[in-house]
């Protein structure tokens, strides 16, 4: 007999009635009435889900466990309570410990997957997924986290016929991600869109529908959509609290502005260029950033004084995060030609080992990876393919990544040198400034180099980011920087081949 049927039923009754906070009391009740039962405590805990009183939750997930350890339906609630709770790990250790009990359990097989992709291990959740697939292929939550999967392993079509006739806002916004990471930015649109239409307040649709306006030089809508990237748990980020108003783009005669760095190095660099233009509006700058970036933005232009997080910073009168500016000063074109440097640099502490008369080279082969599979979006190439650019003559390569030694993969280079002690980001701008020319990946090494007006080269995926433009060319931001871009994804030899052919002809005699 199931045991719901005449326990729970007053519970559900009110559950089906919308009237959720009464059905809260009844399980309570029924808590006290009939202790010992797993099933009280597991009903409870999904109904505290839906209230999102996810700390509760897993305290009566974790009662039904210790009441039933082997039950396999319980296993799974309490994965659930925990993965809502942020407990990644060990969430899925009860859905494999579920599995256990039941292996063709669907659902387990679905939330381990999804699970696997959340924490970037997209290669261990492919099979699980496929095998959830094939047990029940009318799932629509198993296609969607199939697809998802498609996508992070860089198989965007075989997503797209997984979950083209699901009409729900995630499905629609998978699909837009999709058609995001194949270029195609009006398809992409398109399916954002829709997925708004289905749920208004889809933070991350927002946020994707605001890169993908950024893409078309959509700035003026893009830059709107882009605040809700502090809505949009999935991307992690933690909007900072402030007792003052965020500034609205006034003047700021006789007023104090506290700017904020927020996300990777790379933007705080390319976006603290803002306090010089909106410098004329009066006032004070004050700069809040991480320790790495402070000696480097302190004498950034526009900024009067710069402090690292958490440390006392002087009365200010408005806040604003550096990525809201364009948008707050209504600076909508972000292709400001007129901006070759914002940041100097006199080179004195950093040197290398020797600076010899070679056309010298600084390299860096990796940035932050948020999409480690993703031949489509990987900010990473193998190191090796630098032997391509070690065949030219009369070149001496120095390591420009950062807090990262030489690899082994990097030690049949020839001519590799290296800067000691490179810490910080003004370590690193110091030994950018003794070397001719910087080759490296999407990174934070590339956006000092065009922020100090240094001659660089830039290595851009396929479906490179917005800011790069189209990817081919003079980069819109950085007169100095020339971009060298996959025409086919996860083919990088190509691009090492044209940036050989390049410098030959332009830096060689």
């Amino acid at each position: 007999m199931n045991p719901n049927t005449f326990l729970f039923k007053p519970a559900e009754d009110l559950v089906n009635e919308g009237k959720l906070a009464e059905a809260v009391d009844v399980y309570r009740s029924v808590i006290v009435d009939v202790p010992g039962h797993p099933f009280a405590h597991h009903n409870f805990a999904i109904l505290l889900r839906k209230l999102n009183q996810i700390e509760e939750a897993i305290e009566q997930s974790q009662k039904a466990y210790e009441l039933s350890p082997d039950n396999p339906t319980i296993l799974l609630s309490l994965g659930l309570s925990l993965e809502m709770g942020g407990f990644f790990g060990k969430a899925e250790n009860f859905y494999k410990e579920s599995l256990r009990y039941n292996p063709n359990y669907t659902a387990a097989l679905n939330n381990l997957g999804h699970i696997l992709d959340h924490t970037e291990r997209p290669l261990e959740a492919l099979p699980i997924l496929q095998k959830a697939h094939q047990l029940n292929p009318h799932d629509n939550n198993v296609r969607l986290n199939l697809a998802n999967v498609y996508i992070s392993l860089g198989r965007p079509t075989e997503a797209e016929e997984l979950i083209k006739e699901i009409k729900t806002a995630a499905a629609y916004n998978s699909l837009g991600i999709a058609k995001y990471v194949q270029r195609d930015w009006i398809g992409a649109k398109t399916q954002f869109k829709k997925a708004l239409s289905v749920e208004p307040d889809f933070a991350g649709a927002h946020e994707n529908l605001a890169l993908t306006l950024l893409h078309l030089k959509e700035f003026e809508a893009g830059w709107i959509e882009y605040d809700w990237r502090w809505k949009n748990t999935a991307n992690r980020l933690t909007k900072p609290i402030f007792n003052k108003p965020i500034w609205n783009g006034g003047q700021l005669a006789g007023k104090n502005l506290l700017l904020h760095c927020e996300q990777g190095f790379g933007d705080a660099i390319q976006f603290i260029r803002y306090a010089g233009l909106i410098e004329k509006s009066g006032g004070k700058i004050f700069l809040a950033c991480q320790p790495e970036l402070l000696d480097l933005l302190k004498d950034a232009p526009g900024i009067d004084e710069a402090y690292i997080f958490g440390s006392q910073i002087p009365s200010y009168d408005f806040h604003a995060p550096l990525l809201s500016l364009p948008g707050i000063t209504e600076c909508l074109v972000t292709e400001p030609k007129t901006m070759k440097s914002y940041l100097k640099v006199s080179a004195k502490r950093v040197e290398p080992r020797s600076l010899n008369k070679n056309l010298k080279i600084g390299i860096c082969w990796a940035g932050r990876q948020r999409h480690i599979h993703d031949p489509y979006r990987n900010r990473r190439c193998p190191v090796k393919l630098f032997e391509i650019l070690a065949q030219l003559p009369n070149v001496s390569f120095y390591n420009l990544q950062y807090n990262q030694p030489i690899t082994d993969e990097l030690s049949n280079i020839t001519l590799i040198e290296t800067f000691p002690a490179i810490s910080t980001f003004q370590d690193t701008a110091e030994a950018i400034s003794k070397v001719d020319l910087v080759v490296s990946i999407d990174s934070a090494v590339i956006h000092l180099t065009g922020a100090m007006g240094k001659p660089g080269i830039v290595l851009l995926n396929y479906a490179a980011d917005w800011r790069w433009g189209n990817g081919f060319g003079t980069a819109p931001w950085y007169p100095s920087i020339q971009m060298f871009r996959q025409v086919v994804p996860g083919n990088w030899k190509t691009v090492f081949d044209q940036v050989s052919t390049f410098i030959k002809h332009t830096y060689l005699p």
